[in-house]
Formats: C-alpha cells, sequence, structure tokens
C-alpha cells in the first residue's frame, strides 16, 4: 500500500509517511489565538472550516478551568465567542480531552447547549470565578513545566 492513496470522507489521505499514518493533504491549519485557559492557547482550524481542534479552550459542553496558569475567564470568553464560535455552525469541534469520553461536537452545538458559554460575558465571569475546584494533584510540577515549554526541572 506504500504511495497508494485513499479518498476517506471526500479528503485525500496518502500512506507516504513512513509511520503507517495517513497524512490529510490538499488541506491547511489556520492557527487562531485563543488564550484565556492558558495565555497561550490556540485552536487549529482546517482551511475549509470544517474541523477545528480548540485544546483546553472550547470542550464538549464546558470549557477550560481559568484559576491557574495566569487564565482569565473574560478573556476565554471573548476567545471562545470571536475565535470559535464564529465559525460555521456545522464545523465539527475537537476538544484537546473530555473526561465523559465525548470526542466531537459542532459549533453550533456549542454556541446553543454549552452551559458555561451560552451565558452572558458577566455571567461566566462570575461561574469560572466561583467553581472552586480541587487543586490539580500535579499542578505545582506541571504549571512550571508548561510555562518552560515543557522542559522540566531536574530534581535538586
Amino acid at each position: 500500500m506504500a504511495g497508494a492513496a485513499l479518498r476517506v470522507a471526500g479528503r485525500q489521505l496518502s500512506q507516504r509517511s513512513g509511520a503507517g499514518v495517513p497524512i490529510l493533504l490538499r488541506q491547511a491549519l489556520e492557527t487562531r489565538a485563543s488564550p484565556g485557559h492558558t495565555p497561550g492557547c490556540v485552536t487549529f482550524v482546517l482551511n475549509d472550516h470544517s474541523m477545528a481542534f480548540t485544546g483546553d479552550a472550547l470542550l464538549i459542553r464546558g470549557c477550560g478551568r481559568t484559576d491557574f496558569q495566569q487564565g482569565c475567564a473574560k478573556t476565554l470568553y471573548h476567545s471562545v465567542h470571536e475565535k470559535i464560535f464564529t465559525l460555521p455552525g456545522d464545523c465539527l469541534i475537537y476538544p484537546a480531552h473530555d473526561y465523559r469520553g465525548l470526542t466531537v461536537s459542532t459549533v453550533e452545538e456549542e454556541r446553543t447547549l454549552n452551559p458555561r458559554l451560552t451565558l452572558s460575558c458577566e455571567e461566566f465571569v462570575k461561574v469560572m470565578d466561583n467553581l472552586n475546584l480541587p487543586k490539580p494533584k500535579q499542578i505545582d510540577f506541571a504549571v512550571p513545566a508548561n510555562l518552560r515549554c515543557g522542559v522540566q526541572t531536574p530534581p535538586s
């Protein structure tokens, strides 16, 4: 199958990677800054606006927390509404993760059904400021590494 091309869901895929993983051809990714969960969050959008990879900014029926890693609820609200919710309603949304095992949603579903992001900005900020989530177990290790692009400080 080396060098062969497959048609999957109307997209041209190639098996020339050598790693056995198909590579999407004739598509480009647009990078949209979507800070708020962290200042460095980005969303990757296919050039035909059919898919968006939202990281932790927009989750399925939720969003990333904003109470650490220099997060800001107001910034996150504006990022999602201005950079993601402006995509076509049928654009598929792929978040970084989902604790319930969901893998995909659409812009329209999240625009209308996301319990946090259907609120006004002021209500959203109030909700996010009062989530009172427990501190993540590895936060003291993960945040410094994240701020250094994953480079970890060796133990002393």
